[in-house]
């Protein structure tokens, strides 16, 4: 075996090496361009780390002959009947050269790629969502509900503002996390590895807007979920009704005035039409 496999790599042709760059959290799918498996005896992808290679897998006349299975790459890997390989929820660490060695009936050939995972940028539109809209009030704490039960793999992502500001990240797989601590939200937020909820504590003025959460997962759909936090119009009410309170209370006091005044005019002009009136009595 070793004997043919170096002979294999003799004869083989070498491609030009492919670049490809994704974000991590996204898939990369990996193209062999074969139309069919017709003659194909196997295709093995490798993965070149650290000057490490890994096999991840080995497909033998379309059946998939053995899956190694690699701890860093549990559940992620994906082929099609064309020998395409797709990664999914890619971290930064799966970064490297693949190769899919494709050995037929008339040789071996050679697809290299050189696949690069960036993190997540600061700033990035955030996907869409049901918005669900949070009342606040200020100087308290606030938790953004994600409502789910999180995984072991999953990446999670908030992001603030129209603009995407990222704000908070927790990778389940490293258990790994990062929380934005520059001026606006120093020390006051808190991401929940279990359920991805967002707690912001001593909410300001500054901290409303739009707050949008993305899951990513090896093999179940990216979650999007959106929060419109606001401020309750709580204490604009309790003024505004201890101000019509103040003038009903005001207005009615002018009135009791006006209603004394107004009885005591009245017995006042009785009185003087008593007085004039009695003298004429004694006279008769």
């Amino acid at each position: 075996m070793r004997n043919s496999f170096i002979l294999f790599l003799v004869c083989g042709v070498f491609g030009d090496e492919v670049k490809i760059i994704v974000m991590e959290g996204h898939s990369v799918t990996l193209h062999t361009h074969l139309t069919d498996m017709k003659g194909v005896i196997w295709i093995i992808w490798s993965v070149e780390e650290d000057d490490l290679v890994k096999v991840l897998l080995v497909m033998s006349e379309g059946i998939i002959d053995k899956d190694f299975d690699d701890e860093s790459f549990r559940d992620r890997l994906q082929i099609d009947q064309t020998g395409d390989l797709t990664i999914t929820n890619i971290r930064h660490k799966h970064s490297g050269r693949y190769e899919a060695e494709i050995t037929t009936y008339t040789g071996t050939t050679y697809k290299t790629f050189r696949v690069t995972v960036f993190d997540s940028p600061h700033v990035i539109s955030a996907g869409a969502g049901d918005v669900k809209s949070v009342s606040v009030s200020e100087r308290v704490s606030v938790t953004l509900h994600t409502d789910v039960q999180t995984h072991r793999d999953d990446l999670i992502l908030w992001r603030f503002g129209d603009e995407g500001l990222l704000i908070a990240k927790h990778d389940k797989e490293d258990n790994k996390s990062s929380i934005r601590d520059d001026g606006m939200f120093r020390d006051r937020l808190k991401l929940d590895p279990h359920t991805g909820s967002l707690t912001i504590s001593d909410v300001k003025t500054t901290d409303t807007g739009v707050y949008k959460l993305k899951i990513s997962s090896n093999n179940r759909q990216t979650q999007y979920k959106t929060f419109s936090v606001s401020f309750n119009n709580i204490h604009c009410c309790d003024a505004v009704e201890a101000l019509m309170r103040l003038v009903v209370t005001a207005v009615m006091g002018v009135a009791a005035v006006a209603a004394v005044i107004v009885l005591g005019y009245d017995i006042r002009s009785r009185r003087d039409e008593h007085k004039r009136k009695s003298p004429e009595t004694s006279d008769e």
